[in-house]
């Protein structure tokens, strides 16, 4: 690929991590409200969080946490490649 062309998977990833972030913070905004309910049902924080992650809110929440993680590297790999090219570029010289 040209850099170009990896500039513009880098710009696509950046708008899909912040797509799904977006959703995580809807599901943020619906955990604080669902794990209050839930501390006061299971006594401890603890126990809250882990009621509230075998939920499907919980669930997906997870999912995102580990793709947005995965975008994130993903972009950083496409950075490293197009600074790598810029180099090799500029020492033909």
């Amino acid at each position: 690929m040209q850099p170009q062309e990896l500039a513009t998977k880098r710009r696509q990833l950046a708008q899909e991590y912040h797509k799904k972030l977006v959703e995580l913070g809807e599901i943020k905004k619906k955990k604080a409200k669902e794990i209050l309910i839930l501390l006061v049902t299971h006594g401890t924080m603890a126990k809250a969080n882990a009621y509230y992650n075998a939920t499907d809110n919980g669930q997906k929440e997870m999912e995102l946490v580990f793709y947005c993680k995965g975008l994130i590297e993903t972009m950083r790999a496409v950075k490293t490649e197009v600074e790598i090219m810029n180099n090799e570029a500029h020492n033909q010289y």
